[in-house]
């Protein structure tokens, strides 16, 4: 019986000393410690957002860091350590363009600041620059970290504000793009007019639209539309079961205006079988409506018949 007790003791001491050792052996390769806020791995270099200390106004002061030997080592980057909030988000699209969003809420009184991006891995970090204006709000949203979409750099956004009736408040989500790297964003094409289905109005014969303007420009359009459906990966045209005519008429849509259209296309395509559509419009602002070229933008807004 003695004897068996001590084997047993020996099996539960190895056993001890083996946990001990490999947590050791991760705590020593860890990618990350209680001060690490973010990091990614790019093949054997990983890079990560570290906290190195606490600033006034509930803030702290972070940096980043990298490894060439898979976390066994890392060394400090970056030349000027940065501010951000208590509840910042962080990303690193590539080693080289990497992100740090000091606060989500931005105010236009501080033009926005607070995207601050590094394009050398980390050394230096420059204020990004969102341009966008407009007088019924006081705060842009940052709602996620940047990413990239068909190749394009975007940033999501959103807005609260008084409804145009000025009954209530409503959220508006914007999408911002760079084409210099996060150096400066402006409002995508596709988001200087939106188009939205009104609840409970969708059906397989028509919708109600809501139609906003925000740009900061008239946009003109006519009430031709088209139809397309999703089929093997793609939008495609959906064609009519008979030619559609329209009415040769123009309608305007002003800076922040928003505006209903009750659409119906049972005349022209019948009812709607199961499966993914968009209906498409086209809009030109007034800056280029007297073009001879008559320059157009495409919208739409997808929906599912079920």
């Amino acid at each position: 019986m003695k004897k068996k007790f001590i084997i047993l003791v020996g099996a539960v001491t190895a056993l001890i000393i083996g946990a001990v050792t490999l947590m050791n052996i991760r705590n020593k390769y860890s990618y990350e410690d209680e001060n690490t806020l973010y990091y990614i791995e790019f093949n054997n270099e990983i890079l990560r957002f570290e906290r190195y200390d606490y600033s006034a106004g509930q803030n702290q002061v972070v940096g980043v860091q990298k490894s060439i030997n898979k976390g066994k080592k890392f060394e400090n980057i970056t030349e000027e350590n940065i501010i951000v909030s208590m509840e910042p988000k962080f990303v690193f699209l590539n080693k080289k363009l990497g992100f740090a969003i000091s606060k989500p809420n931005l105010t236009k009184y501080n033009n926005y600041m607070g995207v601050k991006v590094t394009q050398d891995g980390g050394k230096t970090f420059t204020d990004g620059k969102i341009n966008y204006d407009n007088p019924n709000i006081e705060t842009l949203t940052v709602e996620d970290v940047p990413y990239y979409d068909n190749n394009e750099l975007k940033l999501k956004c959103s807005i609260y504000q008084v409804t145009e009736d000025h009954t209530g408040y409503e959220d508006i989500e914007l999408v911002f793009v760079s084409v210099d790297n996060g150096l400066t964003w402006n409002l995508s094409d596709n988001d200087k007019i939106s188009m939205d289905i009104k609840e409970n109005t969708l059906t397989d014969r028509g919708m109600t639209l809501i139609i906003k303007n925000n740009a900061k420009q008239t946009y003109h359009y006519g009430p031709k539309y088209s139809l397309e459906k999703y089929d093997n990966g793609k939008f495609i045209t959906y064609q009519p079961r008979e030619t559609l005519l329209w009415n040769d008429c123009l309608y305007s849509i002003k800076v922040n205006e928003k505006k209903e259209e009750i659409i119906e296309w049972s005349y022209g395509y019948d009812k709607l079988n199961k499966g993914k559509y968009r209906l498409v419009r086209y809009f030109t602002s007034v800056e280029n409506i007297a073009s001879s070229a008559n320059v157009s933008e495409k919208y739409f807004v997808e929906f599912e018949i079920k």
